[in-house]
């Protein structure tokens, strides 16, 4: 009985010294208090038992107030529930790189981020209780004089600048050997964000941009060139952002570390890359001496990202480099084709190589201020219709001359894309444009309006009357449209409503049927197919009688020439004539009677194969040729042959046809 009484004595006093004394204390006592328990015999479970609430003790966290830990209890710390974490100010562990002498001035509230370089916190000065934010570079990097300098060289910079759009500097200095910069406290969000999230309008991002055109050409005025424009270095401030554009004084610049100019000292070696790779200009990507034009340029590339949602090149860094010295990136509007003709070309002229062929900050912020109308303009036919390989706009609306007006799904899983690039377009009597892909297990064709409204989604996946298993060709009357299968060579008609109206076709030799069907046409009260495996272009009724057939005869024998496209217009047939390895492929002319009229050769431009089939579209006097994976659409003349100024689509194009208007 006396053992029991004598180790809960010792299960009490133990509990109650695990709080009052430190670990290394407690196990001294600890030690002490089992051998005297075991000389008056206590039970060795008695023992166990304050081994055990010893051990827990210390392994429990202790908390803000016990003896032994190395933060002291604030008053009042127990006083409401459980103990709180207290707040860490530049005296407290979490913040070692926070110099003490500058937290009598500083009181330190939170980090706010930390980079590769140096690490901002929050806090509020003592003297005017102003909150700023302190930013101190990282203990690993001070014995670098270089970069010390230029920590201190951004300091000097700001503090000469004043400018609403420019990162104030209220303090800077050094302090036990470390340099800190204390700058105004922004609450907001970095351009980076609103950009990748896509929380930015046109008119939204074009204000954004031009008060950082105006910060830097402030800067300019003093002799600085920021070399480091980049989204992440613009904040928009909280509550700045408007439905038509944003606070003037809602934006800041910031981040002036590898800024250089006449008041500066130019610490980077020559040939050095300085700044982020997919901002570069050209003349900073090899490394050249920059004047204020390179600022141009990233701030080219900087509003192509907010208008487009995407930089203009990408990739891992020595591909980057290589694009920005000798690439041209795609316009603007050919990915997003609601961007004004004025922003795009901007965006162009800021992006030239040569800088001296660059926009003046003057001409880029009247440019930006407008005015001018982000909304797309009405379509008026007639207009290209164009199936392209893209994550946008894979079926897209363009002017005769190329230039974008409506964009429509784009390739991929998201809601109203295709799952496959188009196989083929064509648009009704109505001016409803109708897509053909191929999707196994769902629905083969879709018919939208101009304005990219789904109106109907027909045509199942299979073998039955009103299925298919892979539709290549499409072409339409003011009636119906006609869709060629290319797995089982046959022909169905629909009704512009998607109603089944009969089939006809199949494989065979020709007359009526296919060996390798690969394009419709209309001429007049006839259906043109072309059938690539039987060499020639077979003519049928409507309702699928056969009429004639046109071919190419090769030389006085028996061959026919390969056929690569047909196009129709009037009375007029237009054959692509791919040859037997003669070089270029060549335009045939011939009347509907078979007669040959002209022939004309194909011009091949950069990366084309001769040998790829094609879409030709004959109108107004001129003559469309879009190869199948092709970003071109070669022209030509119909009334010399002569070749015009291609269109570059920027994608690769699998599908042209003609959008006449509603």
């Amino acid at each position: 009985m006396m053992s029991l009484l004598l180790a809960l004595l010792l299960v009490v006093l133990t509990a109650w010294l695990a709080v009052r004394l430190p670990p290394g204390g407690l196990l001294l006592f600890l030690g002490g208090l089992l051998g005297v328990g075991w000389a008056l015999g206590a039970r060795a479970e008695a023992l166990l038992a304050v081994l055990s609430l010893t051990l827990g003790t210390l392994a429990a966290p202790r908390w803000p107030g016990m003896r032994g830990s190395r933060i002291r209890p604030r008053k009042g710390v127990w006083a409401k529930g459980p103990p709180k974490a207290p707040r860490l100010d530049a005296s407290s562990q979490g913040f070692q790189e926070v110099p003490k002498d500058l937290g009598v001035r500083y009181e330190v509230i939170d980090r706010l981020g930390a980079g590769g370089m140096a690490t901002v916190y929050r806090a509020k000065d003592r003297r005017t209780g102003r909150v700023v934010a302190l930013k101190i570079p990282q203990e690993r990097l001070l014995g670098d004089p270089r970069f010390v300098r230029r920590f201190q060289r951004e300091a000097e910079v700001l503090s000469s600048l004043e400018h609403p759009n420019i990162v104030k500097v209220y303090d800077y200095g050094q302090v036990q050997g470390r340099p800190y910069i204390v700058m105004e406290y922004l609450d907001g969000e970095g351009l980076d964000r609103l950009i990748e999230e896509r929380r930015l309008n046109l008119k939204q991002a074009a204000a954004i941009l031009a008060r950082v055109a105006d910060a830097l050409r402030h800067i300019h005025r003093h002799g600085i060139v920021h070399r480091d424009i980049k989204p992440g270095n613009i904040m928009v401030l909280r509550g700045a952002l408007r439905e038509d554009g944003v606070d003037p004084k809602g934006v800041r610049l910031m981040d002036f570390g590898i800024a250089a100019g006449a008041l500066l000292t130019r610490l980077t070696m020559t040939g050095a890359r300085i700044g982020t790779p997919v901002y570069m200009s050209p003349e900073q990507a090899k490394g050249q001496k920059l004047d204020h034009r390179s600022d141009i340029y990233s701030l080219g590339v900087v509003l192509y990202e907010a208008l487009t949602g995407q930089p203009p090149f990408s990739g891992g860094y020595e591909a980057v480099i290589h694009q920005q010295i000798f690439q041209v990136p795609t316009p603007p509007d050919q990915l997003r084709p609601e961007i004004p003709k004025a922003l795009s070309e901007l965006v162009l002229r800021m992006l030239e190589k040569d800088p001296s062929k660059r926009p003046s900050l003057e001409e880029v912020i009247e440019i930006l201020e407008g005015p001018w109308e982000e909304d797309l303009a009405p379509v008026q036919g007639p207009c290209l219709l164009l199936g392209v390989e893209a994550k946008r706009g894979a079926l897209r609306l363009l002017r005769l001359d190329g230039t974008p007006l409506r964009f429509i799904g784009g390739i991929g899983s998201a809601h109203g894309h295709f799952s496959s690039p188009p196989l083929a377009v064509a648009a009704d009597g109505e001016g409803g444009i109708w897509v053909a892909v191929f999707e196994k297990g769902g629905n083969l064709l879709r018919r939208f309006s101009p304005q990219g409204e789904l109106l109907l989604s027909t045509g199942p996946y299979g073998t039955r009357p009103g299925e298919f298993l892979l539709p290549i060709g499409l072409a339409a009357t003011e009636e119906e449209v006609f869709v060629l299968d290319g797995e089982t060579c046959t022909i169905t008609r629909l009704g512009l409503d998607g109603s089944y109206r009969g089939r006809f076709g199949g494989k065979g030799p020709g007359r009526g049927t296919f060996r390798e069907p690969r394009a419709l046409a209309i001429a007049g009260d006839s259906l043109l197919v072309l059938d690539y495996g039987n060499r020639q272009v077979q003519r049928l009724t409507l309702d699928g009688r056969y009429l004639s057939r046109y071919a190419l005869r090769q030389g006085d024998g028996p061959v026919f020439r390969l056929l690569g496209g047909m196009g129709v217009e009037g009375e007029r047939l237009y054959l692509l004539d791919l040859g037997e390895g003669e070089g270029l492929a060549k335009v045939r002319a011939l009347s509907l009677e078979g007669r040959l009229l002209a022939s004309w050769p194909l011009p091949l431009g950069e990366g084309e194969d001769p040998r790829a089939l094609a879409d030709l579209l004959p109108w107004a006097g001129v003559l469309y040729v879009a190869r199948r994976g092709s970003s071109l659409i070669q022209r030509l003349d119909l009334a010399t042959g002569k070749p015009l100024p291609p269109l570059e689509v920027y994608a690769p194009i699998q599908a042209l046809g003609l959008w006449r208007g509603a």
